[in-house]
């Protein structure tokens, strides 16, 4: 069966006018868009990509193409955009056809609604002509569709007739493209996605991999730029998540930001996976009540629509589409107290949730004195006094009395030097939304993000004495558009993270995953909180994530990871970072390649393939809370080692776990076995991320030591675990050496393979 889940459907309705030409282009897809930004981030609410003039103050290059025209006659422009602050009207331009201009300026109305307005007639002679979108206010203008119609033709404005219009003159394409089946789905290309969709093509599924924006990495993305955290650890644990984690995100920081070209290399030199760039999942097909058949989906630049078929998917879109579309069970919102007996919890439910946050502004030197405007449509800070002040943030898992609170405050003084030059960007307080809806309000949250960032640049270039002088030829060239999202829907599997998990630090037996970044907990009015702002717990205490949470309860071939897994609103403070957001990513793609191989789904890798699971991501490089390596085919567990510290079955040094085998150029580890093993593979686990070594590995033949291979690692990407492989060969006893480092290194954990890899 089909559920009609999808804003374009599959069947149309006849134009009452087809006899006369309707010229219908879609903002997107012009064929130059100039300075204009393809926004694609609100396409389930209000219908379609659109394009954004990107300007902060000064108007950006036109939007062109050109359109045929195949019968001559009188045409009426229509335009379809948003006054997105109607008291002011800043984001106004203009639409130029052939020579002429229209004379209605579009971006003024009375509401801010998606409207289509009438932008005049045009007498249209046969053959081609240019189209223009030109810029006329320089703040965030914004265009969807641009029709020229002949006769008594108008657009229609029920989302659902308006769908029809789009398939019937080609603003969308009018047939839905089967594209070849898969075995696993994975929609969402931030961390989540990333480690699910590498970890289940790197075990052997085929991959389809569907992201929305044009890059990957999601939040951490070098478009949005959150920095992908985890936490830092304390010694001797100073290492956080690894896995695919540690390979995608090689640096951990405050500064320091995903390179999302680098991990599109890594994603595309996977032969297993079909990625799908600036492609937005738009609905399902279902085959049963509670199996999905199919996701479809709009590439967001062309119109071209698809099918994506599979036994499995993997919803790791953040706001939980696909399992939303789906009829997945799913929560938004904070839980009561009494429901989980969390004592940070309200006592009474809300919808509340965490806000949102624009990250990324560019501030350039102009070589001059620049000065800037504040536009009286957005907020305004002069003084100290002007913002408000702050309470300490609460450490204790306890529930203030502030966060019951509504009320709005002033705005939140910036804390530092830094956070005034840069308007507030890379600054994660500068955060609202939470006392909205995250998904339906999301274009109007970040609108009013636009007007707070804009304020306080003004306030650090004209009035802050701290700043001021040294932003006097300073301009902000560019602020993001697309915000870091931290909470929305979350899809319930058999298990629901709590805060209790973190209280007890649960150990449980399907742990797949972990988090040490405590329970963060952002008060929802954000950057116009009244006193404490944040309660954030059990920072540094680890904590295991369980398998049962990461696939859903009522659609039986359905996986989720990232913010959308199964967790209360306290508990997803915990698990929203990047780096345990990677690794439920990870968990669910393996889980997923196993349940193609055993052909069960994903509740079945539950019962009976659990230890499987398990024990393949700690093969690749995870951290398992209480699960030590059992793998069987690991030849090292075997060997008679000179430090049997490298082979004690973990592969890390922690808390309560033994520290590694000492490791110097005057120390190698050696192990040796009974009888010849036949060898090509070998992993080493090293204590510390970031240094410089140079490592061979021997083998023992008659004559001596016989070089296998030799490795110089350097620079700040080189990760703990190294795989070392090499053509097949035979040997009763193999040295790993240490030629040189430039820091102390010991060896965690040593693997030695037959030819089952990690990675194959």
């Amino acid at each position: 069966m089909i559920r009609i889940t999808h804003l374009f459907l599959l069947i149309f309705a006849i134009d009452a006018h087809a006899g006369q030409q309707v010229i219908w282009q879609e903002a997107e897809s012009l064929a130059n868009t100039g300075g204009w930004s393809n926004d694609s981030q609100h396409v389930d609410i209000m219908g379609s990509p659109y394009l954004l003039a990107t300007g902060v103050g000064r108007p950006v290059e036109d939007a062109v193409t050109r359109v045929k025209v195949t019968d001559a006659d009188r045409y009426r422009l229509w335009v379809r955009c948003r006054d997105w602050f109607p008291s002011h009207s800043p984001g106004t331009f203009r639409v130029i056809v052939g020579e002429t201009t229209s004379e209605v300026v579009f971006g003024r109305a009375g509401d801010d609604q998606w409207n289509w307005v009438d932008g005049g007639e045009f007498e249209l002679e046969v053959g081609e002509l240019e189209l223009r979108l030109h810029d006329t206010g320089g703040w965030w203008g914004r265009c969807d569709v641009v029709v020229l119609a002949a006769g008594e033709f108008k657009p229609a404005k029920d989302p659902e007739a308006l769908a029809r219009q789009r398939a019937r003159h080609a603003g969308v394409s009018p047939e839905i493209e089967d594209i070849p089946d898969s075995d696993v789905v994975v929609v969402g290309g931030g961390s989540s996605g990333l480690g699910a969709a590498l970890a289940a093509a790197r075990h052997g599924a085929r991959v389809t991999f569907v992201q929305d924006r044009p890059v990957l990495g999601g939040n951490a993305s070098s478009e949005i730029q959150v920095p992908p955290m985890g936490y830092g650890g304390k010694p001797p644990d100073t290492i956080n998540v690894t896995g695919i984690a540690e390979e995608i995100f090689p640096i951990q920081g405050w500064t320091s930001f995903a390179d999302s070209a680098r991990i599109e290399e890594i994603v595309r030199a996977e032969k297993n996976i079909s990625l799908f760039l600036s492609t937005r999942v738009t609905g399902v097909e279902m085959s049963a009540p509670d199996r999905i058949a199919a996701v479809l989906a709009l590439d967001v630049r062309s119109g071209r629509r698809m099918r994506f078929a599979a036994p499995l998917f993997i919803d790791t879109t953040g706001h939980g589409w696909v399992g939303f579309h789906a009829g997945a069970d799913f929560r938004m919102g904070t839980e009561a107290r009494s429901e989980f007996g969390e004592s940070m919890a309200p006592l009474e439910a809300n919808p509340h949730t965490m806000g949102n946050s624009l990250y990324k502004a560019v501030i350039e030197d102009v070589g001059r004195a620049d000065p800037f405007v504040l536009p009286d449509w957005a907020f305004r800070w002069e003084k100290p006094e002007d913002f408000e002040p702050l309470k300490s943030r609460i450490k204790e898992p306890i529930r203030p009395v502030e966060f019951d609170g509504v009320s709005r405050g002033k705005g939140r003084r910036p804390k530092s030097t830094t956070d005034l030059f840069l308007g507030g960007a890379y600054t994660w307080y500068v955060e609202i939304g939470g006392m909205s809806d995250t998904i339906k309000d999301a274009e109007k949250i970040r609108d009013e993000l636009f007007r707070i960032h804009l304020g306080l640049w003004n306030y650090a270039k004209n009035h802050d004495p701290k700043t001021r002088d040294f932003a006097r030829t300073r301009r902000m060239t560019w602020l993001n558009h697309v915000p870091g999202v931290r909470e929305s829907r979350r899809l319930m599997g058999d298990y629901v993270m709590t805060q209790k998990d973190f209280d007890e630090q649960i150990a449980h037996p399907d742990t797949v995953a972990f988090t040490d970044w405590g329970v963060d907990d952002h008060h929802p009015q954000g950057f116009w909180v009244q006193g404490i702002d944040v309660m954030h717990v059990y920072g540094g205490r680890r904590v295991s994530i369980p398998y049962r949470s990461l696939y859903s309860r009522n659609i039986a071939n359905l996986f989720m990871a990232g913010r959308c897994m199964s967790a209360s609103h306290l508990a997803l403070g915990g698990v929203r970072v990047q780096r345990p957001m990677c690794a439920t990513g990870q968990a669910a793609g393996t889980a997923a390649a196993l349940a193609i191989r055993y052909r069960v789904g994903p509740r079945d890798v539950h019962a009976r393939y659990l230890d499987d699971l398990q024990q393949l991501l700690l093969s690749d490089g995870c951290h398992l809370v209480g699960v030590p390596n059992r793998d069987p085919a690991d030849l090292a567990r075997r060997a008679k080692a000179s430090a049997p510290e490298a082979i004690n079955g973990w592969n890390r040094e922690s808390r309560g776990l033994p520290r590694g085998a000492a490791w110097s150029p005057s120390k190698p580890l050696i192990l040796e076995w009974e009888q010849p093993q036949q060898i090509r593979e070998v992993h080493l686990s090293m204590n510390h991320l970031r240094f410089t070594a140079r490592i061979a590995i021997e083998r023992m033949i008659a004559s001596g030591w016989e070089l296998i291979v030799e490795r110089e690692l350097s620079g700040d990407a080189i990760q703990r675990r190294q795989v070392f492989r090499f053509a097949p060969l035979e040997s009763d006893r193999i040295r790993i050496r240490l030629l040189d480092s430039n820091r102390e290194l010991r060896l965690c954990e040593v693997r030695v393979y037959e030819g089952r890899g990690a990675n194959e």
